[in-house]
């Protein structure tokens, strides 16, 4: 990629997503953030260059939206599509190592120290936070977000919009429906279902969340 990106959202994990992507870029290469809520710049020094409408002044450019949770990526997304952008970018860690048959999706993010092994299927505008791992022959829908430490074991199915917390854990050969979340050190040891919120060791159902 060798486009200017901009990045959408300057929280947290926005700015560490710019870090990610500096430790092999050229400085020149970044543009900035958008963001509907700072100006300025962030504690970093690095600008803010106005709200999400801005997009419009940079359409040249490649996008990444690094906002973690998934419904409001998608909705950025959206927008930003409305917009005019139809230019996604990439941030890939540059520890990170991916066999030749790992498939990316556009608009993907994927930190430090993340581990990828073979035959892995990563869908569109996917967040791959610092420490997640997915092994062998797993699908990862489109939208999903494996929050730092996750790990995700072979044979696995995630569908769309799913987040998974901290340090979670999903057992091989599992599927987990779209538009879930499974919380913080959850470990899931069998199917789950589509629009619901897991936790705990084995996790269980804790409630239904609006369809994705």
């Amino acid at each position: 990629m060798s486009e200017p990106l901009i990045i959408v959202g300057a929280g947290g994990h926005a700015r560490e997503t710019a870090y990610a992507f500096l430790l092999s870029a050229p400085a020149d290469r970044f543009i900035g953030f958008l963001d509907d809520r700072a100006t300025g710049s962030t504690p970093e020094g690095w600008p803010i260059l106005g709200s999400i409408d801005s997009a419009r002044s940079h359409l040249r450019a490649r996008f990444l939206v690094a906002i973690n949770d998934p419904r409001t990526r998608r909705t950025v997304v959206e927008r930003l599509q409305h917009l005019g952008v139809d230019r996604w970018g990439q941030v890939l860690h540059p520890d990170l190592r991916l066999h030749a048959t790992v498939r990316l999706g556009v608009g993907c993010s994927i930190l430090g120290g993340c581990q990828l092994t073979t035959t892995i299927r990563i869908g569109d505008h996917c967040i791959l936070n610092r420490g997640s791992q997915v092994s062998h022959d797993c699908t990862i829908a489109d939208w999903c977000s494996l929050n730092p430490g996750a790990c995700v074991a072979g044979n696995v199915r995630v569908g769309a919009g799913c987040e998974l917390g901290s340090m979670s854990s999903i057992r091989q050969g599992t599927t987990i429906g779209s538009g879930c979340t499974i919380g913080m050190g959850s470990v899931v040891v069998a199917a789950v279902p589509d629009h619901v919120v897991v936790v705990g060791n084995p996790a269980r159902v804790l409630r239904s969340c609006a369809p994705w």
